[in-house]
């Protein structure tokens, strides 16, 4: 019965953040007319790079430069709150599909990343009725806006969510995500179960990003592109960015 409800948990907090995973959004790779207009305001703005309709690794460097400046996550991606930044208004539509595979460009040698020969990805069997409240907990700001220095559902940053969230259910964890992780117990990307803290670099050196283990390789967070919102760490940006993870549950 345990298995049961912690396989339909997962499943419907996956359903539930569908649209925030499966959402596009510019990257490196991107090509389009869109991707040129974004090259354009960018040159307005006083950043050097061509407007020839493709997002390549100097239209990303433009980018997290503005992104630093608005004080919103430097990962050089324009998701939704870069986009409105940038352009002034909302993002109304898919851009252009990229012509590399997801994600963009890791420095490796900075990134510490998953090994993928050496993990396994699985569902967790039984959870307790504090993670199961945490993730419920979670669950009910998918799709609240991103904001720098953010702590309540007007506005998140990723450390502020993670707060909130457990100190809804009565667990005090620290403001900052480098802080957050100086807490609780340690554990390695295979001994990963619902409710632990997933850390991630996206810009500075270090730990930068935090975010709650959901299971089977997903993780929920605030991001500047997406707000709250959940992901995966099996491929792409956020399993090249992996830093570590602990447990405070």
């Amino acid at each position: 019965m345990k298995k049961k409800c912690s396989a339909l948990l997962l499943a419907g907090f996956l359903a539930f953040g569908a649209g925030q995973i499966s959402m596009a959004d510019y990257m490196v790779g991107s090509r389009g007319p869109e991707v040129q207009n974004i090259q354009r305001r960018l040159i307005s703005n006083g950043y050097r790079l061509k407007a020839d309709g493709n997002f390549n690794s100097q239209t990303s460097a433009a980018v997290k430069k503005f992104q630093f400046k608005k004080h919103l996550d430097v990962d050089g991606i324009v998701g939704p709150a870069t986009y409105k930044a940038l352009m002034g208004k909302a993002m109304s539509w898919a851009p252009e599909k990229s012509t590399r595979k997801a994600g963009h460009e890791a420095n490796h040698k900075t990134f510490m990343g998953i090994d993928d020969a050496t993990v396994e990805w699985h569902h967790e069997n039984a959870m307790s009725s504090t993670v199961k409240a945490i993730m419920e907990e979670a669950k009910k700001y998918v799709g609240v806006p991103y904001q720098f220095g953010g702590t309540t559902p007007r506005g998140f940053d990723c450390s502020g969510f993670i707060q909130y969230v457990f100190n809804r259910k009565g667990i005090v964890l620290p403001r900052g995500a480098d802080e957050q992780y100086s807490a609780g117990r340690k554990v390695s990307v295979n001994a990963l179960k619902p409710g632990d803290l997933v850390y991630f670099q996206t810009y500075a050196e270090g730990i930068s990003h935090s975010g709650l283990y959901l299971g089977d390789g997903y993780f929920i967070s605030a991001t500047s592109s997406q707000g709250v919102a959940v992901a995966t760490m099996k491929s792409g940006y956020w399993h090249d960015r992996y830093m570590g993870a602990n447990r405070v549950l």
